[in-house]
């Protein structure tokens, strides 16, 4: 973890447009390794702090212009914080319309997809982790009503489900 450098992996997540997609995805993969490879969780969120990293993990979530396969790395960073701690909940659910756009993913999944599908499959596990602690945030973002529907139309086609 020394050699990360949390203001630069901070500054590539807020990256977003054409050429800058890259160096967003090699900060959102370097960050799920972070997560997910520390063997210290105290050091990892002060290097990686929930209060500045979530928000920024969720503004990637309200850019409709992200790719499916960005998108699916941010939920998988977003589920490594919420296994971690229960606080980081607050910090989503705090950031206007993360959690419904979070939802919308499921109703545009593309079954031919594969990315589109592990996206999908990342959504409902960071909502289902996040109904552990704030139920009310997603029923309030029309989350029931999206997985519901979602479930419906493609649970056949998720493991998930099976």
């Amino acid at each position: 973890m020394a050699d990360v450098d949390p203001d630069t992996l901070l500054e590539w997540l807020q990256m977003g447009q054409g050429d800058e997609r890259d160096m967003q995805l090699i900060a959102l993969e370097q960050l799920c390794m972070l997560l997910l490879m520390s063997d210290n969780v105290d050091r990892c969120f002060e290097t990686c702090p929930p209060r500045t990293f979530l928000p920024a993990l969720c503004k990637i979530f309200l850019d409709e212009s992200a790719p499916d396969n960005v998108l699916e790395v941010t939920a998988r960073a977003i589920t490594y914080y919420l296994d971690v701690s229960a606080e980081c909940t607050r910090r989503i659910v705090g950031v206007e319309g993360a959690i419904k756009a979070l939802c919308n993913r499921l109703v545009v999944v593309e079954l031919n997809n594969r990315t589109s599908r592990d996206l999908a499959e990342q959504c409902v596990k960071v909502l289902e982790l996040i109904c552990t602690r704030e139920s009310g945030a997603v029923f309030e973002a029309g989350g029931l009503n999206c997985v519901l529907s979602f479930i419906r139309d493609s649970g056949s086609s998720f493991r998930i489900f099976q």
